[in-house]
């Protein structure tokens, strides 16, 4: 059996498995999949509309009571109580579903130009963030689940600790104020963030039955995804604590309609001194954590195209654990950091991020965490940020991205035309010679030895290079995976639309929905991908493959199942990645038509023709 059957058999062997191993395997996982999300969905709904009292009852661990006069043992924590500016306090009993009995969890909404920030007076920590200019089902993007089943604590708790002392703030509920002043917030209230004033203030204040006071505030930015989060209290009053933990709660939740594309997105980094920690979900099994200690720059958890992220006013020493859990898709962080007393007080101060993937947002912290946008490899980054730079220069002067990667596959092709020139032309040399080659293969038949040195001088005789036509393409490469990465990674391309039924250039370009689910592809019908298939069968006939090499290099059968392959491989691609792939598919049918019209350097296939050294003068000739 040849060569080129066993590998069109190997091939057909494992498209054979992988449909296999999709129809038994992925399909049924991915509906799995589907339904625990649907389950989700139904759960965070019921949660919006259950009250906030039935809400924050989880089963946790409450502080004993104390009363007015007596002082806290050792290890145990204060029972705190809300209290106003007036210093009224009411000495009360913890009850069995909330921190205190009698004192309902209230609900602070934040609003800004940007997003829609909820905080809870149980434990003065993030519920809920929407941001306003990212929409997902015609919903601004919500950054953290809202199924209270996932976890009791949320997002930026606070724990206080020491040798002998852990005091858990989400534990307590504080009373909330506007500006540090005046009466406590409603439940329900709404405070504003606009370009006037350009900030706005919360005080979380909570006071124990023996007099002690803990303060939590927030400071938010009008025209910034950034805002500054901040613990108080004295020495005196907590002297058995020594560090504050912070935490991200429960991790990040899924924001995209194609969830498991973005699970496999989830990530959390540490950056420690001068290198980063990067986990993923996968990385764990049920529960594992990941422990790393060093100076702290900042930690993060982000989804596909969003991150939250917790930077220290300075870099400090800090005990930090990763926690991940495989089945669940979360990853969340917490780090332990000194409390460093000035003047008997302790108060810490963390800059909070909670928005877009953005590289030009994120160089404005100025903290390097622009390097957790996905942007390739080390040595691709400095490339696909200068893509993604192009891409943003075009797009202020023509305000479609589809047009925008239109020019831009145009324009790389142009940069790229002599490479792909030379890699074309020595594919034809190649396809000339073929005869030859098979004539010399006949003529030393038995003799392999013979034949290598016998190819290897037809070669050199005809000045052909047989790597010619892979070399330039190699040197494309990293072109071509930033492109790849630019449009399917960064936040420009999400939600953009291009003509018609394309209205977002991050999504497969569903035209309809098929009434079956199909292997691999689903139920869904697009037309992009099938278009690109089609013109790389048209590239194949004019001797060209989608890997740079030309169509006697291959097996016959791969010429045939290679487009077949990369429309499978792209079907569920994001439609900016398949509309470059396709631009720059038929802009080369077009280049290798032209170099196929050209007329051969050598009409004489016969191996015992006259010496090739002529033939390598006239390609000099002509190349003059």
């Amino acid at each position: 059996m040849s060569m080129e059957r066993r590998a069109l058999l190997a091939f057909a062997a494992s498209m054979i498995l992988f449909l296999a191993y999709d129809a038994l395997y992925l399909s049924p996982k991915n509906k799995e999949a589907r339904e625990r999300r649907q389950a989700e969905l139904a759960l965070e709904k019921q949660a919006q509309r259950a009250d906030s009292l039935l809400t924050a009852q989880q089963p946790y661990a409450l502080a004993q009571p104390q009363s007015p006069t007596s002082q806290p043992t050792p290890g145990q924590s204060p029972t705190l109580v809300p209290y106003d500016e007036h210093g009224d306090t009411t000495v009360v009993e913890p009850g069995p579903g909330l921190a205190v009995a009698g004192i309902d969890v209230r609900e602070i909404v934040v609003a800004s130009d940007l997003y829609e920030i909820t905080l809870t007076t149980r434990g003065a920590e993030v519920v809920s963030a929407r941001l306003l200019n990212y929409l997902t089902d015609d919903e601004p993007v919500e950054l953290f689940a809202q199924n209270p089943g996932w976890t009791f604590e949320r997002v930026l708790n606070v724990t206080l600790n020491g040798p002998d002392t852990t005091i858990p703030l989400n534990s307590y509920v504080f009373n909330v104020y506007d500006g540090g002043v005046g009466d406590p917030l409603s439940d329900g209230a709404r405070v504003t963030v606009d370009g006037r004033t350009g900030k706005k203030t919360l005080v979380f204040r909570a006071r124990s039955a023996d007099g002690r006071t803990i303060e939590r505030s927030y400071t938010f930015y009008y025209g910034r995804y950034d805002f500054d989060a901040r613990v108080q209290f004295t020495q005196a009053e907590f002297p058995g604590v020594t560090e504050v933990s912070w935490g991200t709660g429960p991790g990040m939740t899924a924001t995209e309609p194609n969830v498991k594309d973005d699970q496999s997105n989830f990530r959390a980094t540490v950056s420690l001194g001068e290198e980063k920690h990067t986990s993923k979900p996968g990385d764990f099994g049920n529960g594992n954590v990941k422990p790393y200690s060093g100076t702290l720059n900042w930690f993060s958890i982000q989804t596909k195209y969003f991150t939250t992220a917790i930077i220290p006013a300075e870099p400090m020493r800090a005990a930090v654990v990763v926690a991940g859990n495989k089945e669940g898709h979360r990853v969340t962080i917490s780090a332990t950091v000194p409390a460093v007393v000035a003047g008997g007080r302790v108060d810490q101060t963390m800059r909070i991020y909670m928005g877009p993937l953005d590289i030009d947002v994120l160089k404005q912290l100025d903290v390097g965490l622009e390097s957790t946008v996905q942007m390739g490899w080390k040595f691709v980054r400095p490339v696909s940020s200068l893509v993604l730079w192009a891409m943003k220069k075009l797009y202020k002067v023509i305000p479609n991205y589809g047009w925008v990667i239109l020019i831009v596959s145009v324009l790389t092709k142009v940069l790229f035309y002599r490479l792909t020139h030379k890699s074309f032309k020595s594919m034809k040399e190649m396809q000339e010679l073929q005869p030859r080659l098979t004539a010399l293969k006949e003529k030393f038949k038995g003799d392999q030895q013979r034949v290598s040195k016998e190819t290897m001088k037809l070669y050199k005789e005809a000045g052909v290079n047989p790597l010619g036509g892979c070399l330039p393409m190699l040197l494309q490469m990293p072109v071509f995976i930033a492109l790849f990465n630019v449009l399917k990674f960064t936040i420009e391309v999400r939600g953009a639309a291009w003509f018609g039924w394309i209205n977002d250039l991050s999504q497969p370009d569903v035209l309809f929905r098929l009434p079956i689910s199909l292997p691999v592809v689903g139920d869904a019908f697009s037309l992009l991908p099938l278009v690109m298939g089609a013109s790389m069968v048209a590239q194949s006939k004019l001797g060209g493959s989608p890997t740079g090499g030309g169509a006697t290099q291959l097996p016959a059968g791969f010429q045939t199942m290679m487009p077949i392959v990369f429309t499978f491989l792209f079907y569920t691609m994001p439609s900016g990645l398949v509309l470059y792939w396709i631009v720059n598919t038929v802009l080369s049918v077009v280049q290798q038509y032209y170099i196929h019209k050209e007329p051969k350097k050598d009409d004489d296939a016969s191996v015992d023709a006259s010496p090739a050294r002529p033939a390598k003068r006239r390609l000099k000739t002509k190349e003059r």
